[in-house]
């Protein structure tokens, strides 16, 4: 199947429109009543039906996009559009169920307020089973910083278009020889500032490797023999809207400004400059995989690319996405595969990691390269990080679940998430340990 996704200039951009006009109101978006369907494409021209046809006839907000015949795809309408979108989808015989009947709803049940925000300065522990916003992650890195002196370091990657700082944790155990003989891994979420799970998982990761540095005999190898940095929110401004009191919890891009007078904000990953505004990405400024007005116009993804290019020793990179159980390497832009070599160690790592995913709670994820595991997308990080950057275990993962909360995880899930996801990310720890510090100038 081959569908030319570079089109949709006007597709996808009615929801937006909404959030917009809502934002410049000053109330938070609320979604009351609003559904997310599951549409099963069988044919190539029912693909093309969804991908270009539905969004023009119905405001239609993707949360799983249309790929390929037999594959699903989830999508969200508002009340006054489900009755007309499900009429379409019956003319076109269709098939199609509901997966969630109140959006608002499940938002509402998907978190609950602490009683007491976590400070630096207060008797609260930082609590791995709830969500929290960008200021409370901040705050407890700083606290790991004072913890574990001897470990940790927090770096300033860059700072937001809101003027938010781009905070990564670093840290290495004390193992002999420098820093620079050491391979690097590198782990980020919330590029998409709605997927509040990864930031969550990833906050899980880094806490748990921190702690169970020298009691525990693999943590402790792993920590010693690389050099790590965790980025908990990439997407600061986006990730700060979805908690903000004149927000939208379904904000996916971030928050800068665009050629539109009533949309903001750009798909940070798109944004990357490999084969960038190619398949699986939009030109117009209201839609959610927006690709930016070129490659790099993000200050957020241009200050991680440029750190990441400077440092030599990193051979290994994560993007943590939700949803949908999906560990993917290159590439997104074509289903054309890497070199063999590459390939065939990409794709080993991935199988391990999902075998270490499942012996956990059982939770099955699939994998292999984007394009064909879940849908095209160009200018993607994991595309630029192996393309260009030249990090050979290059990836992006699509956390919990299939779709019965979406981006919407309740926080029950957050630790089962965290206690899967921990094996896997030491499966790959392994794997860039054992091919130690890549050639590259």
């Amino acid at each position: 199947l081959k569908v030319d996704y570079t089109t949709r200039n006007m597709k996808g951009v009615f929801g937006v429109l909404l959030a917009a006009l809502v934002s410049l109101a000053g109330a938070a978006k609320t979604y009351d009543n609003h559904s997310v369907l599951r549409i099963v494409p069988h044919t190539e021209s029912d693909v093309i039906l969804l991908r270009e046809e539905l969004p023009v006839a119905v405001p239609t907000s993707w949360w799983r996009e249309p790929s390929y015949p037999e594959v699903y795809v989830d999508a969200h309408f508002s009340p006054e559009n489900l009755a007309r979108a499900q009429s379409l989808l019956d003319s076109a015989g269709l098939e199609y169920s509901t997966l969630i009947e109140d959006v608002q709803q499940t938002i509402d049940a998907s978190y609950t307020a602490p009683a007491k925000l976590f400070t630096a300065s207060n008797d609260v522990d930082f609590d791995y089973s709830k969500y929290h916003s960008l200021e409370e992650i901040t705050e407890w890195m700083n606290t790991l910083a004072k913890d574990y002196p001897d470990l940790v370091s927090l770096v300033d990657v860059g700072t937001s278009f809101e003027g938010r700082t781009i905070t990564a944790v670093k840290f290495t155990g004390k193992s002999a020889g420098s820093n620079e003989t050491k391979p690097g891994l590198w782990l980020d979420g919330g590029i998409h500032s709605r997927e509040w799970v990864s930031p969550a998982t990833n906050v899980y990761v880094l806490g748990h490797l921190l702690a169970d540095y020298g009691s525990d005999e693999e943590t402790t190898k792993l920590i010693d023999g690389l050099e790590w940095w965790i980025l908990p929110v990439f997407n600061v401004d986006g990730y700060s809207y979805t908690w903000a009191d004149d927000g939208d919890r379904m904000w996916r891009k971030t928050r800068s400004t665009t050629s539109s007078k009533i949309c903001s904000g750009v798909d940070p990953n798109r944004n990357w400059d490999m084969h960038w505004g190619e398949a699986g990405t939009s030109k117009n400024p209201c839609a959610d995989d927006y690709q930016g007005k070129s490659a790099f116009s993000e200050i957020e993804v241009k200050s991680v690319a440029s750190y990441l290019q400077s440092q030599k020793n990193i051979n290994g990179y994560v993007n943590f996405h939700s949803y949908s159980q999906l560990w993917m390497s290159p590439w997104g832009y074509t289903s054309d595969l890497p070199p063999t070599d590459d390939y065939n160690a990409q794709n080993d790592v991935s199988a391990a990691a999902v075998e270490a995913i499942a012996a956990v709670h059982g939770t099955k994820f699939d994998y292999g390269p984007i394009s064909k595991t879940i849908y095209p997308a160009s200018g993607s990080s994991a595309d630029w990080t192996y393309g260009v950057c030249d990090i050979l275990f290059s990836y992006g993962v699509e956390l919990r679940d299939t779709g019965k909360y979406g981006f919407l995880l309740p926080e029950d899930q957050i630790i089962p998430s965290g206690e899967e996801i921990l094996p896997a990310v030491k499966v790959l720890a392994h794997a860039v340990l054992e091919a130690g510090v890549p050639d590259r100038k």
